[in-house]
């Protein structure tokens, strides 16, 4: 069956979830190399083998797969005083057990610019271009399984900017930051064609030092959503959202670290007939180190954002928890667990709870780099039945590095 008449006709697209479980805790330090122009080359080549226990993210008439990956990557530093210019190139392969049609390369570019005209003005200017697949069962294929015979694939295109005034050291600091980011969809485009956009957004910060190794800020972000076609029903999905947060950072002892905003946040469309949002947003980041050699690390988000496919805005709640432990100079750990509460806002009142748990086991070796394992358990339950699903993925990744001097 076509992938836009099952999606049309069943609304079985819906809103993917991207648990994105953090990496072990790594001793690995990657060795580099330095050319006579006096860049630094860093090359990492990390290859590994995974097991999914449900690869189509199904509810029931799970299938299995095993899928081989590889991801080089290098990085071109040049660095100038306090300024510094980065490349980042890499690509991400994917090999499957079962089906050629699964197999994918990613591609990743990426720059960075930071500038210190003076001790009090900054600049850090980064631009990234990626050319990526949707995951099976995400994004817009979630809910369909296996009757979409091809990956969606997109391209995403990002430049963020930021000025900073005031010297690190004076009580008082501004900074001005802007954002583009575009999205475009390279296939099903009767379909797909629907959720390319682009979003722009600016944004003021200011700090005030208390010269206690800790600074409190009030921030004010504008976004604006742009989508380059109508619904088929017509009805825009432009929006301008607007944050005012007033928070902390700080580093006040060597036991803890951390930051946290709380504010506004407003998302008006620009077509009445969608439901806008009005409420509490906020970020919370709160590092605990008890013994040099291991962080736990506890974090909780709040904010209304943009649906895939379906309904006007999801109201997303996420907590976690990441302990990570060096046992040795060559031995860490990593338990991660973590919870997201989704209500989407539309005709479809449709709610998800996403449960995930990761552990990890990190060895550095004196050789060629870094061996990690980890298992993932992940458990979806939705008012939309074809969405639930549970999966456990089990796999082993090598890192291959230069040895660090």
């Amino acid at each position: 069956m076509q992938m836009h008449t099952k999606i049309i006709t069943s609304l079985g697209a819906f809103l993917s979830i991207a648990i994105v479980a953090p990496a072990a805790a790594s001793n690995l330090s990657a060795g580099s190399f330095i050319t006579k122009s006096g860049v630094e080359i860093t090359p990492t080549l990390k290859t590994g083998l995974s097991s999914n226990s449900n690869f189509f993210s199904t509810p029931d008439e799970e299938e299995s797969r095993l899928v081989w990956a590889i991801t080089p990557n290098v990085k071109a530093l040049i660095e100038d005083g306090p300024n510094s210019y980065e490349l980042d190139l890499g690509t991400s392969s994917a090999l499957h057990n079962k089906d050629t049609v699964d197999n994918y390369t990613q591609v990743n570019i990426g720059t960075a610019i930071h500038r210190e005209f003076t001790s009090q003005h900054r600049l850090d200017v980064t631009g990234d271009a990626d050319w990526l697949y949707e995951s099976r069962g995400r994004g817009l294929t979630e809910g369909l399984g296996d009757t979409v015979d091809e990956l969606v694939k997109y391209k995403l295109q990002n430049f963020t900017a930021r000025y900073e005034y005031g010297a690190q050291s004076s009580k008082a600091q501004i900074a001005l930051d802007a954002v583009y980011l575009n999205k475009k969809y390279l296939n099903f485009r009767e379909v797909s064609q629907y959720r390319d956009y682009d979003k722009s957004s600016i944004g003021i910060t200011g700090y005030y030092n208390t010269q206690a190794l800790s600074r409190v800020f009030i921030e004010i972000q504008q976004e604006y959503y742009r989508y380059d076609v109508l619904e088929i029903s017509g009805v825009s999905r432009d929006s301008d959202d607007i944050k005012m947060l007033a928070g902390m950072q700080w580093e006040a002892t060597a036991l803890t670290s951390g930051s946290f905003k709380l504010g506004y946040q407003n998302k008006d469309f620009d077509n009445p007939a969608r439901k806008s949002f009005s409420g509490l947003s906020w970020e919370a980041k709160v590092n605990w180190k008890p013994l040099s050699y291991s962080t736990l690390q506890v974090l909780t988000s709040r904010a209304a954002k943009d649906p895939v496919v379906q309904g006007d805005y999801i109201k997303e709640s996420l907590y976690g928890v990441n302990w990570t432990h060096n046992w040795n100079d060559y031995l860490s750990s990593l338990a991660s667990l973590n919870y997201t509460d989704e209500k989407y806002t539309g005709d479809f009142g449709r709610k998800d709870k996403t449960k995930s748990l990761r552990l990890g086991l990190n060895y550095v070796t004196n050789s060629f780099g870094m061996v990690s394992t980890y298992v993932d358990f992940i458990d979806k339950n939705s008012t939309q039945n074809e969405i639930e699903f549970d999966r456990t993925v089990v796999g082993i990744n090598f890192t291959f590095a230069l040895k660090a001097s």
